[in-house]
């Protein structure tokens, strides 16, 4: 089999996998919407603080969720230039089986992240993909907390940007039963 095939072959075989040992049967569709703070770190600058919101639609452990971020003024090796940060992230998210109030999320999106520096009038537009891993705790019937480690790449920047979050949500189905 040709490469494409054999890729193919692999990712069907895994959805086909977590799809068996997803929530199925246990939730219906519903949708959920949060606020939520991070770090952004690019190469060659401080740290920058973030602020987020989501939206996002869920069923049976997998979800479409949408983030949109910005940030504060950051420095850069450049002491004459700061930077701020601005864009959305539009993925597809896969949250484990709930236990003991505990899940861990998988997320790949693509992503549109602008670089707004101090002493240009330009803005630096990107684009390309974020490969997200996560961690979540149910802080009551229908609040979620969720801390997450995004990696970002593009063929426009030469180095990764890396970027953490905490984000608290309401909505979405409660948890409704045990794993298999």
């Amino acid at each position: 089999m040709k490469f494409k095939q054999n890729s193919l072959l692999i990712i069907t075989t895994f959805l086909v996998f977590m799809s068996a040992n997803s929530h199925a049967g246990r939730q219906g569709i519903s949708f959920y919407y949060g606020l939520g703070l991070g770090v952004v770190a690019p190469s060659d600058s401080d740290i920058g603080g973030t602020g987020d919101i989501m939206f996002g639609v869920e069923e049976d452990g997998w979800a479409l969720e949408a983030v949109g971020y910005g940030s504060i003024e950051a420095g850069t090796d450049n002491p004459a230039v700061d930077y701020s940060v601005s864009g959305t992230h539009i993925g597809l998210a896969y949250r484990t089986i709930e236990e003991n109030g505990t899940w861990y999320k998988f997320k790949y999106s693509g992503t549109d992240m602008n670089f707004d520096l101090t002493g240009s009038t330009a803005e630096n537009e990107t684009s390309g993909s974020s490969y997200s891993i996560g961690w979540g705790m149910r802080m009551n019937r229908e609040a979620r907390l969720e801390i997450d480690y995004t990696y970002y790449d593009s063929d426009d920047l030469a180095d990764p940007v890396h970027m953490a979050s905490l984000r608290y949500f309401w909505g979405g189905s409660e948890y409704q039963g045990k794993a298999f």
